[in-house]
C-alpha cells in the first residue's frame, strides 16, 4: 500500500543515500501496465487488499526516479523463485539492498569476486584469458567461501541456522572492464558478450564441480534434500549456489 511513498523515498538525495532500494514486480503487474488498468494492493502482513493503483502510473513512477537518481531497481520475483534451489523451504521474497542476490528469510550470502585483469595471458594466438589459472582461482574461491560460511559469527540463531543449512556463497568477477581494454575489445560488441558469456559460463562449470568435489570431502548442503538437486544425478552439492555478480 505504501510502494508509491517507498519508490519517491530516494528522491531527496540527502535521504537514504548509503544503500540502494528496490521494488520487486510480478507477471500480473507487468500485464497491469499493458494494459493500462489498476492493480490491487495488498497488506503484506494479513493478505487484505487496501485499495488499488493504477499500473501505469506506478511503472511511471519507477522509471522516472530510477532515470533522476539511479533508484528504485527493479525485480522479478516469479522468474526468481522459477530458479529457487530450495522451493520447500520457502518462496524468495526479497534480495539484498543491490539486488544481486535473491535470498529466503533469514539467509546470508558470502560473496567473493575474481579479478579477471589478472589472467589475462599472451600465447602465438594472441590475448587470452588463461582458464588453468582461472579454474584453479575458481576451485580455491569456492573452498574460502564455503570455510567463511563456519567460521562467521551471525547476528541471530536463525541466521546461523540458514546460513549454514544452504551454504549460499556467490563467486563472481570484477576487471572484466580491464580484460577488454587488455585485449582491445570493444565494450558494447558482441565480441565483448561473448567472451562474458564464455568467463562466466566456465567460472560456473568449475564453481559447481569444486562444490561436488566440496561434498564428497565434507557432505552435501544440511538442506539439501528439500532443493531442487536432491533427484538429479551428479548434482551434489556442498552449496545451494556458487555465483553472483556483485
Amino acid at each position: 500500500p505504501d510502494i508509491m511513498e517507498f519508490i519517491y523515498s530516494k528522491k531527496d538525495d540527502r535521504e537514504l543515500n548509503n544503500f540502494n532500494i528496490s521494488v520487486a514486480l510480478t507477471r500480473e503487474f507487468i500485464e497491469a501496465v499493458r494494459d493500462k488498468r489498476a492493480y490491487p494492493l495488498i497488506d503484506p502482513m494479513n493478505g487484505k487488499e487496501m485499495g488499488q493503483l493504477n499500473a501505469v502510473d506506478v511503472y511511471g513512477a519507477i522509471v522516472n526516479q530510477a532515470w533522476e537518481n539511479g533508484d528504485p531497481g527493479v525485480i522479478f520475483l516469479d522468474r526468481i523463485n522459477r530458479d529457487n534451489q530450495t522451493p520447500d523451504i520457502g518462496e524468495i521474497e526479497s534480495t539484498n539492498p543491490c539486488g544481486e542476490q535473491p535470498l529466503l528469510p533469514f539467509e546470508a550470502c558470502n560473496l567473493g569476486s575474481i579479478n579477471l585483469a589478472k589472467f589475462v595471458t599472451q600465447d602465438d594466438n594472441g590475448l587470452r584469458i588463461d582458464k588453468k589459472r582461472l579454474g584453479e582461482m575458481v576451485r580455491l574461491c569456492i573452498r574460502f567461501l564455503d570455510d567463511a560460511i563456519d567460521i562467521s559469527k551471525y547476528p541471530l540463531d536463525k541466521i546461523t541456522e540458514m546460513a549454514r543449512g544452504n551454504r549460499k556463497i556467490g563467486l563472481g568477477v570484477m576487471g572484466f572492464a580491464d580484460v577488454l581494454f587488455q585485449m582491445e575489445i570493444p565494450y558494447n560488441s558482441n565480441r565483448a558478450l561473448s567472451l562474458a558469456e564464455e568467463v562466466m559460463s566456465f567460472i560456473q562449470e568449475e564453481s559447481n564441480k569444486a562444490s561436488i568435489a566440496l561434498a564428497e570431502e565434507r557432505e552435501v548442503f544440511k538442506n539439501f534434500e528439500k532443493s531442487i538437486f536432491k533427484d538429479r544425478a551428479g548434482c551434489h552439492y556442498r552449496n545451494a549456489t556458487t555465483t553472483t555478480i556483485a
